[in-house]
């Protein structure tokens, strides 16, 4: 048994105090290690950065001498020693949906982050307990017992996030005997009434889909802040959604809120149930390598928006939404003509989530859900519509999931082309694995459901016009994204590049709204890192988009398939 204690005396400086204990079971030496990166996202994050003091103590409260052998992992001599005690804080100050945060109105921790494991012992059970106010609620999904919490292992540790204080609202709703928790911290009105319909809605669809639910209970902690956000993190018996602000998530916002709720429940069974073969088990101390991303997020980002559609929570208008959001993101990344879905996913280890070197990769989320969205409507033309992609993920949980193994890229595909044929292991070879168009066997399988694609104009006027997308970063418009060959790209302008007037006027309010008035050309003054200039860009049609329709006079057999791929 690992003993923590967790408490704090100045939030606002926003270090959590910890002070774990546990017996040397006669070890000369021990090793304490920290996590050096989270489960579903894919890439190092050097937790150890936060840790500012650290000691460690015998049962006599003497001092014990340590050294670290790497970044997150420190020795303790303990000769002699027959009880343990090691004190650290660490600094909480990151608001999303996978880090740490304490203030003055919550304590908020992703144990993966801040708490340790013994080398060798990571099966242990762990007994937290938690030094709050007296008001504070506790959410969690562990055991618990007024302010004690238990939990069995290391794995199970690091998937259980704990949000404590005095403002938590919390409703329940059941499918299938299983609770289902909803607890909200941050100011909002949730609807209970129209969370419980929608949440039971598609929960309902994804536990059909699958024959079973993963874990005995569930719980979803929503992270409301004033500001806009949007961020989801799965875990085996919860997920943390950051979202806001408040006063939005009811109608504003409540189609987000719903989309990335459905998402991160699919990946109960994808991802935390289903998972790579390199992934059994975690390491949590160094890269886990793997190139199934396609799988881990592509199938859950399509099939968290199908569940919404399926269940009736989503109609045509709201899913079709989701799709030719997926679509655009693929559009405006020229990344996809120079590395594949599949090789982009291995490389998050390399250079993570950020937008990175221009047009150097694709993603795992958008372009890979674009795949499957094809997969599926392949194996269900393939099969008259006996079979589809649920069929797939279905045999990965019970094949794989159930009795206790991972799975590697080919038994993926492999199931996946026994239901849909040659073409869906040509979609493998060309767009997961490879870099041809999308677009072509885009439009082709489309068919299938009487869908088609339409031209449509990019509404960003900066890039439709003359090719670039641009931000405001510290009151500065800088150009993020530059399409090959496009006007702005042959005159010189690239990424990171800032504009500092358009029109020889500077910029007052928003860019968008100065473009509205440019009929043929404008003039922008450029800065880069030792020059500026004044460059003028004729009007053009750059970063054209796609939208998926409904043909207008679809036939019988693509209405009884779309019916089959809507409904099923």
């Amino acid at each position: 048994m690992i003993s923590y204690s967790i408490s704090y005396s100045n939030p606002h400086r926003h270090f959590v105090d910890f002070e774990f204990t546990t017996k040397t079971n006669g070890a000369k030496s021990m090793q304490f290690q920290l996590s050096a990166w989270r489960p579903g996202r894919y890439e190092l994050a050097n937790f150890s950065q936060n840790i500012q003091k650290w000691a460690a103590f015998d049962e006599k409260n003497n001092s014990l001498p340590f050294k670290k052998i790497t970044k997150d992992l420190w020795e303790v001599d303990t000769t002699g020693t027959m009880e343990i005690t090691v004190t650290y804080n660490f600094y909480a100050n990151q608001l999303d949906a996978g880090a740490c945060y304490l203030d003055e109105h919550q304590l908020y921790l992703n144990p993966v982050h801040c708490m340790f494991y013994i080398v060798d012992r990571m099966e242990e059970d762990y007994k937290i307990a938690l030094n709050i106010a007296k008001n504070y609620k506790i959410a969690s999904s562990m055991e618990q017992e007024e302010n004690m919490l238990t939990v069995k292992g290391y794995d199970l540790l690091s998937e259980s996030p704990i949000i404590c204080s005095d403002t938590l609202q919390h409703g329940t709703y059941e499918v299938d005997g299983i609770t289902f928790h909803l607890w909200f911290q941050g100011e909002c009105k949730p609807d209970w009434e129209k969370l419980n319909k929608d949440f039971t809605a598609f929960t309902k669809s994804q536990i059909k889909h699958f024959g079973g639910f993963p874990v005995d209970e569930y719980h979803y902690f929503f992270q409301i802040t004033p500001y806009r956000s949007y961020h989801g993190v799965e875990h085996t018996k919860n997920t943390v959604l950051l979202l806001g602000p408040g006063e939005e998530i009811m109608d504003k916002r409540y189609e987000d809120l719903l989309g990335v709720c459905s998402h991160e429940l699919y990946h109960t069974w994808n991802i935390k149930s289903i998972r790579p073969v390199e992934m059994y088990p975690y390491d949590y101390t160094k890269e886990n390598y793997f190139r199934t991303g396609f799988v881990a997020e592509g199938v859950t980002t399509y099939m968290g928006d199908m569940m919404l559609y399926n269940s009736g929570v989503f109609n045509w208008e709201e899913f079709a939404k989701t799709q030719n959001q997926n679509l655009e993101r693929h559009l405006i990344n020229y990344g996809r003509f120079n590395l594949s879905v599949a090789d982009s996913g291995f490389d998050n280890w390399l250079d993570g989530y950020k937008l990175g070197a221009p047009d150097r990769k694709t993603s795992i989320y958008p372009d890979a859900a674009l795949c499957m969205l094809m997969i599926d409507l392949e194996i269900i033309n393939n099969t008259d519509g006996k079979e589809s992609l649920h069929s797939a993920m279905r045999e990965l949980y019970e094949d794989f999931a159930l009795k206790g193994k991972g799975y590697s890229e080919d038994d993926f595909r492999n199931i996946c082309v026994k239901f849909g044929g040659l073409k869906v292991a040509e979609i493998f070879e060309n767009h997961i694995y490879g870099t041809e168009d999308y677009i072509p066997t885009l439009k082709t399988v489309l068919e299938v459901a009487g869908l088609e694609l339409k031209e449509k104009k990019n509404p960003n006027l900066s890039a439709q016009y003359f090719g670039f997308i641009a931000v405001k970063e510290d009151g500065k418009i800088i150009i993020k994204k530059v399409e090959p060959n496009s006007v702005t790209d042959k005159k010189g302008i690239a990424p990171e590049d800032e504009i500092t007037k358009v029109n020889g006027e500077k910029i007052e309010g928003k860019l968008s709204d100065i473009l509205k008035e440019c009929k043929e050309n404008v003039t922008l003054t450029i800065k880069k890192k030792f020059s500026e200039k004044t460059i003028s860009l004729a009007v053009g049609n750059h970063y054209k988009l796609l939208e998926l329709v409904r043909i207008k006079k679809p036939t019988e057999e693509q209405l009884t398939l779309r019916k089959v791929w809507c409904n099923n």
